[in-house]
């Protein structure tokens, strides 16, 4: 009976660590693609528009359709750049974890027009590389649920440490959902904000109801 619950835990701990590995590589092959898009596809858009704001044709329906290839160019440009943005941040590296989870919150409440809560004082100080991605990745999903499905009136993203634990909350005042309804397939994003948690130790506490709003909680033991 002893070895077959040592066999269990050996193979549960082969699966953590395969799929910790898995997660690995997909945040460098998006790592990868991001430096891509960004340093290739980016800088040779750049140039284009460069080439194309500087021509002047001999007639006004020319320099029309110059300045109208000019501004979708130009509109290409930013959307290669969100995505290259949102495939792996370049201020997750250069900038640090809060300074990204910020630039998260302010770009969502920019486009819905709302006020947002910030407190994350506590995500300056180090944190393992794996920790700090992975919090970042289950803020990203809040936010994004909440741009899609939310339609609140005010967003907050507080960060807290006590008694060695650090919780980032996630909270907005929108339409919220039915929590005791079993998980379907919008509610994916859930399942694997909790898997990522786990993989580190972590759990994820999720509170709503429908017209209360929701609030995320992701809770992190700190190593010592």
């Amino acid at each position: 009976m002893r070895a077959g619950i040592t066999a269990g835990k050996d193979d549960k701990a082969r699966r953590r660590r395969l799929a910790r590995r898995l997660i690995a590589v997909q945040e460098e092959q998006r790592l990868r693609l991001s430096r891509e898009l960004h340093d290739d596809l980016g800088q040779m858009l750049a140039s284009v528009a460069l080439e194309l704001h500087s021509i002047r044709a001999d007639s006004a329906e020319l320099d029309a359709r110059l300045a109208r290839a000019a501004q979708l160019i130009d509109q290409l440009s930013a959307r290669v750049h969100d995505a290259a943005w949102s495939l792996r941040p370049a201020d997750l590296d250069r900038l640090g974890l809060r300074a990204s989870v910020e630039d998260l919150v302010s770009v969502l409440c920019a486009q819905l027009g709302i006020p947002g809560d910030v407190d994350l004082e506590a995500l300056s100080r180090p944190l393992e590389p794996e920790v700090a991605l992975t919090l970042y990745r289950i803020a990203q999903e809040a936010l994004t649920n909440i741009g899609k499905h939310a339609r609140p009136g005010r967003v907050s993203v507080t960060a807290h440490i006590w008694d060695n634990k650090l919780r980032l909350a996630v909270e907005d005042n929108g339409h919220g959902f039915d929590g005791t309804v079993a998980p379907g397939s919008h509610h994916l994003g859930l399942a694997g904000m909790k898997e990522r948690l786990a993989l580190i130790g972590g759990e994820l506490t999720v509170e709503t109801a429908k017209g209360k709003g929701t609030a995320i909680y992701a809770d992190v033991l700190l190593s010592d």
